[in-house]
């Protein structure tokens, strides 16, 4: 049997750089295929805790002292609690249909009868029923203790144990050092970055944005007194025109993506975030790097996301906020090598292509995620964020211009870096698909 060049089934690279081929796929349905025919398969939602699970905490080089880990500590409590409640229950059950039992010992023992008398005797000999183990211990309640579940919105799971968890899985903060003193390399491209980040904008000049335009933003920044309120009135000053709205998405958790580490980490849930539209990759594409690239099951949002916004109210905290960038990058970094190195062997050119941002009290920072190699042979590779530039964006209006002209010059850098890299996956497609010879 003859395959045409075209049925040949594309290379795929897994999460290494291995080339895959499928195996045992299926017919394609006799309805020729139309251009328009650009959605994946219903994609599975993975599993991703809701709070750290019990891994997490085992797993951690050392202890921490956070409202999590004492939330996991009365949860270990409660389930020895509960365990130890379960065996007073039983002695006092038992106790109780003794007591209600025909002839049980409810008299006094100058009512019992002869052979009651004579039991209680022999018990007694041998020193009675050992108690010590109730010491303390009132009878249970008729409901069985109800250990609360930590509330996530409170306090959240970016805490420093999830600090200490990134580092353990090589995804490093800004400025760490190694144990020996070393840093984590800076990528080689980091003066270009800052170079398009200076770039003037039309739509920041005095003419377009005015002394009155800062006193709006300053208004806004002022009466925004919650993290949602900020994303709301703020942000869209910051980021001007947003261009295809359908390039970008808030508030969608990331659970179509694989674990970043050993899968006890939350799904992350950016505030904002810059990809690609679905019908820009071609679909075999998609498909072999479906859970590297595609952050939702929800198949029309953005894929290959490399460009993220995480904002704090006036009460949040900018460590929560920088975790949770750290946390994106790393995702970012990691879709967009796939892509770049998709068919290919993965190699590693210490090249930033990934942005992540944050803002809060005022302060707009923007930072870069790179994928290094591993520090040690039995180590796995890694990546880094390296901060490139802050701005406080109420001070006055030239700060506000340099910082809205970098946040708008990021976004068009991260789009041209990923489209490059979605041309070069779809150019390997295409390329494979015409190569292969006939059997």
């Amino acid at each position: 049997m003859h395959i045409r060049a075209d049925q040949q089934a594309p290379r795929m690279v897994d999460q290494r750089g291995r080339l895959l081929w499928p195996t045992n796929r299926t017919n394609r349905t006799k309805r020729p295929r139309l251009d328009a025919d650009i959605h994946t398969p219903k994609k599975r939602k993975l599993n991703h805790p809701s709070v750290p699970p019990p891994q997490f905490w085992d797993n951690l080089s050392r202890p921490v002292f956070t409202r999590n880990a004492l939330r996991e500590l009365d949860r270990r409590n409660g389930i020895r609690d509960q365990s130890r409640t379960h065996t007073i229950h039983r002695w006092y059950n038992t106790r109780s249909a003794f007591s209600a039992a025909p002839g049980a010992p409810t008299q006094t023992p100058l009512q019992l009868s002869p052979t009651g008398r004579a039991q209680l005797k022999l018990s007694a000999s041998h020193g009675g029923p050992d108690l010590r183990d109730l010491g303390g211990y009132r009878p249970p309640s008729k409901h069985a203790r109800h250990v609360p579940e930590p509330v996530e919105s409170r306090t959240g799971p970016y805490d420093c144990a999830f600090h200490q968890h990134l580092i353990h899985g090589n995804i490093f903060p800004p400025r760490y050092e190694y144990p020996n003193g070393d840093r984590v390399a800076k990528p080689e491209n980091i003066e270009d970055i800052r170079k398009a980040f200076a770039q003037p904008r039309k739509s920041l000049s005095p003419s377009r944005f005015s002394e009155e335009e800062f006193e709006k933003f300053e208004r806004a920044d002022a009466h925004a007194t919650t993290e949602s309120r900020v994303v709301a009135t703020v942000i869209p000053i910051i980021e001007g025109d947003n261009g295809d709205l359908r390039a970008v998405a808030s508030d969608v958790a990331f659970t179509g993506l694989d674990h970043l580490t050993d899968g006890s980490l939350v799904s992350t849930k950016p505030d904002l975030y810059y990809g690609a539209r679905p019908e820009q990759l071609q679909k075999e594409v998609r498909e072999a790097l479906s859970n590297l690239i595609i952050p939702s099951t929800q198949d029309d949002l953005p894929i290959a996301p490399n460009n993220f916004l995480e904002v704090k109210g006036p009460d949040g905290s900018l460590s929560v906020a920088t975790r949770q960038a750290t946390y994106d990058g790393a995702l970012g970094s990691r879709a967009l090598h796939a892509l770049q190195f998709y068919g290919t062997e993965q190699i590693h050119d210490n090249k930033a292509y990934t942005l992540a941002w944050t803002y809060h009290g005022g302060h707009l920072k923007a930072y870069t995620s790179h994928p290094i190699p591993p520090s040690t042979p039995e180590r796995p590779s890694g990546y880094a964020m390296t901060q490139l530039k802050g701005w406080s964006m109420t001070s006055d209006v030239e700060t506000f211009r340099q910082g809205a002209a970098a946040y708008r010059n990021g976004k068009d850098r991260a789009k041209q870096q990923r489209d490059e890299a979605i041309a070069q996956a779809n150019k390997t497609t295409s390329l494979t698909a015409v190569a292969q010879p006939l059997n």
